[in-house]
């Protein structure tokens, strides 16, 4: 899968980028992807990969909540730029950056960050050496300079700027938004060492060849590489907030005022510049909200369900809380969050391959299942309780999956079955017979459509006629009588390709009730990506497919952050988000960030550059094997990380998307079958009969018997903000061991803090468990299970009047 793409304006955390960088960046990820196909890296949405990154080890793993995890010793990752940054004696301009956490005892010359085995930055003892190595006259010299170490156990930014000119090169370096003192060379530039690999990045390791056990101990949240042009600026540095830039062995030319927004991993104080000019902003009467809606009954503010809401410059926390407060979801984003549980498949050119990214350039004749059953495929599905399935229609190779009239690269061009091959066809049948909603992934980049010259080929946007007929089209005559659509759309050339797919697979393959379109790239070099036509891309889907969501890249559906299928402790459905020139949504504090929808995060969102406030929910995908298509020797994850990962995606207000790849003979492998079916019966075991149900409920706010009716539509509503009490109360003492919360959302998002409670046995009440945000759904896993015939909901912060749809009591099954 993989879903990399641009990152926001303004952001400074997580995945995001500032809006003005100055050069776009070789790499820069944070960890949310995989090493899905052993040592390489597969690149997530929001990041961006010009080349191959691989682990060194294979012992390097990615934790949702530290990035990627380094032992020392041999451990790290290498980047080879598909594009060098520069060879010979270095003499390109470069930035590379690092948000890090140390362990303390670092080995000897454990190295932060490495380029070229000449470039470098290395613990000695209890200090950070930073520098580079010339050759000059026969001899290799180093110039470097050195710092106290970053204290263990702290997140740290470490940013390496090289610099050549002047028969010479300077290193900048940046620690945490303090400028270091600068390592100077007036020998001559760095020069790469004897073996190593030209342009050749180690990150947490040595790249020279003398030091592959020189591995840093720790993780690493974030890396990034750009090579520069032109003099260095803050706007080149992405991770830092840099505070006064020294400028006395610099010859800067600044072209329009000098800012701090390219600096994305340093936090910036102030420039030092004669030059700078600050620029008004506006911002709100003290006490006053900015608002475009109505006002309901209740003295709240209303938008229309799905509508972002605009942030205005300087708003205030009150402000912002009631336009969150006030956001709906539309009611295909409603229905979308009721799925719950919900399935991926990844079939196509690189099952056969054994690849998870392909060329474009693949034999059509490759693709040759041997006993499609696309049957089977639904019934394992509706067996294991998933409520919609995605097939990956078109992957970043471009080979398609049903008989596309605009492209030879697909199963029409293969001799199985005889050329008539659709699986997308046989998929949506099968789906549809089995109970299962379908929804279709079209991957915006196409490797194949790059090598014939379509993709990003710099055609000029102009109105396009969808469908766009080819010679012998058997839709010509319902086009002319109307009984087919016609639209006008603006598109260039592949914009226009990616039209008429659409168009395809929405109006000839039954009911369509989700798009998902990936961000990541593929290997398409980072400065050819096209700039998408998302805007026209989604006016189509909403005319010919209006119940279903955009996924992803796209309006209705955030991808979560990561692709382990593990949503943030508190995951809110209302965000800062930002639109980009191609009309797609991003998150305004890059992907990666912790906290996305607190009053915090609201704020940190404005502060940002965030333009409107979202209902966007969250989509957590994970794969069932460690890659995600399917390879012989990968093995299903355990049934145990399985409910971890339910527990943490639909038990975390997000909608699980699960990959079930099938194999080279067109059927979900017997191993995996077997592994869905003792999961699905694991949470069944889990969370068997409903002890709340029909049980006696008091509380104050209105209907509280609601929650444990079992019916929707229905709720306990709560006398106001910040207040509610609800107590459940069972005929006789049970053991209880997980509790189950859900919001009505059609009121919104509201819950932000709560405990439950149970009788201490002395007229008093004990905290069993602390609640977050609820949503959609919440499950929370007593730390120790309770035996009691009450439990008490108390909320203690909440938006507006919490509609509480459901609560729910379990114990497991022995």
């Amino acid at each position: 899968m993989s879903v990399p793409r641009r990152s926001p304006p303004g952001a400074v955390d997580g995945g995001g980028r500032s809006a003005r960088i100055a050069d776009r960046p070789l790499l820069d990820v944070s960890f949310g992807g995989s090493f899905a196909a052993g040592a390489a890296y597969t690149a997530a949405t929001g990041e961006t990969m010009g080349g191959a990154l691989a682990r060194r080890t294979g012992a390097e793993a990615i934790e949702v909540d530290r990035g990627v995890v380094l032992h020392g010793g041999a451990d790290g990752l290498t980047f080879a730029p598909a594009a060098p940054i520069s060879g010979g004696g270095v003499q390109r301009p470069f930035v590379v950056e690092a948000a890090f956490t140390p362990t303390g005892g670092q080995g000897s010359l454990a190295t932060v960050l490495a380029v070229g085995g000449t470039v470098f930055a290395r613990y000695t003892g209890d200090q950070l050496q930073y520098g580079f190595s010339v050759l000059a006259g026969g001899s290799r010299t180093d110039a470097t300079r050195t710092v106290a170490a970053p204290a263990a156990g702290a997140p740290h930014v470490l940013s390496l700027a090289y610099e050549p000119g002047g028969g010479g090169a300077t290193l900048h370096a940046f620690l945490d938004g303090d400028q270091l003192p600068d390592a100077v060379s007036t020998a001559g530039a760095a020069t790469w060492a004897s073996g190593a690999p030209g342009s050749a990045v180690g990150i947490g390791t040595e790249v020279n060849p003398g030091g592959a056990e020189r591995g840093l101990a720790g993780s690493v949240r974030r890396v990034r590489i750009a090579a520069r042009t032109g003099p260095l600026a803050t706007a080149n540095l992405a991770l830092q907030q840099v505070g006064p830039l020294a400028t006395a062995d610099l010859a800067l030319q600044q072209v329009g005022p000098l800012a701090t927004a390219g600096l994305a991993l340093q936090q910036v104080g102030p420039l030092t510049t004669a030059d700078l000019a600050l620029q008004p902003v506006r911002s709100t009467a003290h006490g006053h909200v900015e608002f475009e809606g109505g006002v309901d009954a209740a003295g709240g503010y209303r938008t229309a369900p799905g509508e972002p809401v605009a942030i205005l410059p300087g708003e205030r926390l009150t402000s912002l809380v009631a336009k969150a407060s006030a956001l709906r979801p539309s009611q295909r984003q409603l229905d979308w969050q009721r799925l719950g549980q919900t399935a991926f498949l990844h079939f196509g050119m690189n099952t056969f391959t054994g690849e998870e990214w392909g060329t474009g350039t693949e034999d059509p004749e490759l693709f040759a299942p041997t006993g499609l059953d696309t049957d089977q495929w639904a019934r394992t599905l509706r067996d294991s309780g998933f409520t919609l399935a995605i097939l990956v229609v078109k992957h970043h190779d471009g080979f398609v999956l049903y008989p596309s009239r605009y492209t030879r690269h697909g199963v029409a061009a293969s001799t199985w079955r005889d050329g008539t091959a659709d699986v997308l066809r046989e998929f949506t049948n099968s789906m549809h017979a089995h109970g299962i909603a379908v929804g279709v992934y079209l991957s915006p980049a196409d490797e194949n459509q790059y090598h014939d010259g379509v993709y990003a080929n710099g055609s000029a946007r102009t109105t396009r006629t969808i469908p766009t007929l080819v010679p012998g089209d058997d839709r010509a005559a319902r086009v002319a009588d109307g009984s087919l659509p016609t639209l006008l759309l603006t598109a260039d050339d592949y914009g226009a390709y990616m039209l008429n797919q659409l168009y395809e697979v929405l109006t000839e393959y039954g009911p369509i009730d989700q798009v998902w379109f990936d961000g990541a790239q593929g290997r398409i070099p980072p400065d050819r990506v096209e700039r998408y036509d998302f805007a026209s891309w989604y006016a189509l889907i909403r005319s010919l497919a209006p119940a279903a969501v955009i996924s992803v890249t796209g309006p209705d559906v955030r991808w979560v952050g990561n692709e382990s299928g593990v949503a943030r402790e508190n995951e809110w459905s209302v965000l800062p988000t930002v639109t980009g020139a191609d009309g797609a949504p991003d998150y305004a504090l890059g992907f990666a960030a912790p906290d996305q929808g607190s009053d915090a995060a609201l704020l940190a969102g404005r502060d940002a550059g965030a333009t409107e406030l979202s209902w966007w929910p969250a989509e957590c995908d994970v794969s069932l094997h460690d890659g995600w298509f399917f390879h012989p020797d990968q093995a299903p994850k355990s049934v145990a990380r399985l409910v971890e990962v339910y527990h943490r995606s639909v038990g975390r207000n997000a909608v699980l998307l699960l990959n079930v790849p099938p194999d080279t003979d067109g059927r979900i492998a017997a191993a995996d079958v077997a592994r869905l079916a003792e999961w699905r019966a694991e949470l069944r075991r889990l969370m068997p009969t409903d002890l709340a149900r029909g049980a006696r409920v008091t509380g104050d706010g209105s209907a509280p018997g609601a929650v444990v009716d079992g019916r929707d539509g229905s709720d306990w509503t709560t006398a106001g903000p910040d207040t509610g009490t609800l107590t459940v109360t069972l005929p006789a003492a049970t053991r209880i061991e997980r509790v189950v919360l859900a919001e009505d959302l059609r009121h919104g998002q509201q819950l932000a803090r709560a405990v439950l409670e149970a009788p201490d046995g002395a007229g008093g009440w004990s905290t069993i468990a602390t609640v977050g945000t609820v949503g959609s759904r919440r499950i929370v896993v007593l730390d120790r299970p309770i035996v009691t015939d009450t439990v008490r909901l108390r909320i203690l912060a909440s938006r507006a009047a919490v509609h509480l749809d459901r609560i729910s009591l379990y114990c497991a099954e022995s």
